[in-house]
């Protein structure tokens, strides 16, 4: 679904509303990630990796990432962007061609920290994707999940002075979106909290992100972004700020021995079993 947007999308890369994104789901992400010892070993995914900002700030941290995106174009963009990268960086970041709703047994209870921003909104069911996600972390991994929030459709209009806009979105569930893609579904804060628990994950902490600038259209970032994004950021962990941001970052941790969990992880298998024949 995102396949048409993608152009558009890497206009937008290193503008100011991708910016505060990144740096804000990153610095986000950072207080929650399993800390590195000497000689220790964390596995990430990261399912919808794109150009790979994440996935790179991530391995240049010490961790190893596994990026798994379906748009071939982003996934070069993001390879050319590692190449750049120290030897030991390199070493810790692998990028696949992937659909994290049609992964293989492989990658079953694999990894430390699953990742997936701004994926599940072009997915067809929220709860079938976390329990995908879910499937892919170890006993007590952690999740990392961005997601469109349903409140900031109607935010963004009336910012953006559209009023008929504005009233229309109170009642909507899917929107057109910036990169040019209709019937993007948006999803309320509750309604991940309650799918990660259905998927077998609780939810440790959540965050709202891009609040005062997701308005803004194709603007570069300027000499005060850093005093931009400290506002940002103090405004995306307040109530109830938090809840009309435009998306919604959730970190969760998977719970062990959970029957959901074990029936997508089976799933999973009789995949790869499928495939193997």
């Amino acid at each position: 679904m995102f396949g048409p947007g993608v152009a558009r999308w890497r206009a937008g890369l290193g503008k100011l509303r991708d910016s505060v994104r990144q740096e804000l789901v990153a610095s986000q992400l950072a207080e929650h990630l399993p800390p590195l010892t000497t000689g220790s070993r964390v596995a990430v995914l990261d399912a919808g990796c794109g150009q790979g900002t994440q996935a790179i700030r991530l391995a240049r941290a010490g961790y190893e990432v596994h990026g798994l995106d379906v748009s071939e174009e982003l996934l070069s963009v993001a390879t050319a962007t590692a190449a750049r990268e120290s030897g030991d960086v390199r070493q810790r970041l692998q990028f696949e061609h992937g659909d994290l709703l049609h992964l293989d047994s492989g990658f079953s209870g694999r990894f430390d920290v699953v990742c997936c921003h701004g994926v599940l909104m072009y997915l067809p069911s929220l709860q079938d994707a976390l329990a995908a996600l879910a499937a892919t972390a170890r006993p007590g991994g952690l999740l990392s999940v961005l997601t469109r929030n349903r409140a900031g459709i109607a935010m963004r209009a009336g910012m953006s002075r559209q009023w008929t806009a504005a009233v229309d979105a109170f009642d909507a569930r899917y929107y057109r979106n910036r990169v040019g893609i209709d019937d993007v579904r948006a999803d309320e804060p509750e309604e991940v909290r309650a799918a990660m628990e259905q998927a077998g994950a609780r939810r440790s902490a959540w965050y709202g992100v891009r609040l005062f600038t997701d308005h803004y259209d194709a603007t570069e970032t300027s000499q005060d972004f850093a005093a931009l994004l400290a506002a940002e950021a103090e405004v995306g962990r307040r109530d109830p700020y938090r809840a009309v941001a435009a998306l919604t970052h959730t970190i969760a941790v998977r719970s062990p021995a959970h029957p959901t969990e074990d029936a997508a992880r089976h799933s999973l298998s009789q995949i790869g079993a499928i495939a193997g024949h």
